[in-house]
């Protein structure tokens, strides 16, 4: 069994500009009572 050590739980800068990019852009619309999600370029 592997050991995290608080080091590696951070994410790297670049990791968290992506996140950051794709909850921008990601929506979600509902239509007739269904979800639909969606990512705007």
């Amino acid at each position: 069994m592997k050991y995290f050590t608080r080091e590696e739980l951070n994410p790297s800068e670049a990791t968290l500009n992506l996140i950051r990019q794709l909850a921008h852009t990601y929506r979600v619309i509902d239509i007739n009572n269904k979800k639909t999600s969606y990512c705007l370029n």
